[in-house]
């Protein structure tokens, strides 16, 4: 494993009360929370080479997962 992917992982561990509170406020279903769990998840990791550090990891973390509970939500309906 690289430092990089290293690194990502232990900032999604600290901050995935984050990611499991949106997918809690737009999921209702268990199953379906889990998904948009693991869509945030994925989405931060395409993302992930891109964060500059220019904000803190948890706000750039917090708008790609409104983002794409939105999108998933959308998605579903």
């Amino acid at each position: 494993m690289t430092s990089s992917e290293q690194d990502f992982l232990e900032k999604i561990e600290k901050h995935k009360g984050i990611i499991f509170k949106i997918s809690k406020m737009y999921m209702h279903e268990k199953d379906d929370r889990d998904d948009l769990f693991q869509e945030i998840t994925y989405q931060v990791w395409k993302a992930y080479p891109s964060f500059r550090g220019q904000s803190e990891f948890s706000t750039w973390l917090y708008r790609i997962a409104l983002n794409t509970a939105i999108i998933f939500l959308k998605s579903e309906k």
